[in-house]
């Protein structure tokens, strides 16, 4: 059976309003400012509102669970570490998924991590108090079988996503997940934004192809 959806994501549907991005951002700089400014408890501020993302990136890129735990923790650290530098040349968002993906590539990058990556997909985790970690696509179906379907659609795009190169994985959960613009891609992955719309459209196609032997 063909599969209705030529690509997995309704590419009109962008995510949070403007006006919900630019009250992040807002929030995330004046957390900043006050962790500058010698209060530590700010970091929890920041760390409430980015840990489910941070962990949900690293869960797409690495998926395993304690991998993506391990690297949102790591990812974490280094922002403590660094954050007294940090000069809003980017946002927050941008500069710690920047630092995500760095760890994430690092644990890719080791034997270890590739072989236990061959035989390991992408999987549901739940926190002990019912908050749904589940990194697919947010499902906004109004009824129990376009839920099912939607949930059925949700794994196939994950093990799709584990057959992927790196490289496609990555550029398609920054753009079309994360949704970040094609410039702060480009920041993050260290390429001009012409080069990431062109892998990206490659990273699309290599996903199509990919759920064509996964999604009935």
């Amino acid at each position: 059976m063909t599969p209705v959806l030529v690509y997995p994501w309704t590419m009109d549907e962008r995510g949070p309003t403007d006006k919900t991005l630019h009250r992040d951002w807002d929030a995330d700089a004046a957390s900043v400012a006050r962790f500058q400014a010698g209060d530590e408890e700010a970091f929890e501020a920041l760390v409430r509102s980015r840990e489910k993302e941070v962990y949900r990136t690293a869960l797409r890129i690495l998926g395993d669970p304690e991998d993506a735990m391990e690297a949102a923790q790591e990812t974490f650290i280094r922002v403590f570490r660094s954050l007294k530098g940090f000069r809003n040349d980017a946002s927050f968002k941008t500069w710690i998924t920047g630092i995500c993906i760095n760890v994430c590539r690092t644990m890719l990058s080791s034997s270890a991590g590739r072989m236990k990556r061959r035989s390991t997909g992408l999987i549901k985790e739940s926190r002990a108090d019912g908050d749904d970690l589940d990194p697919g696509i947010p499902d906004r179906a109004p009824d129990p079988s376009s839920s099912a379907l939607g949930s059925e659609l949700n794994a196939a795009l994950a093990k799709a996503l584990m057959i992927l190169s790196p490289e496609h994985r990555e550029v398609i959960v920054l753009r079309d997940i994360q949704d970040l613009d094609y410039d702060e891609v480009g920041e993050i992955l260290d390429c001009p934004a012409g080069t990431v719309k062109s892998r990206l459209s490659r990273a699309r196609e290599a996903l199509r192809l990919a759920l064509e032997g996964i999604w009935p």
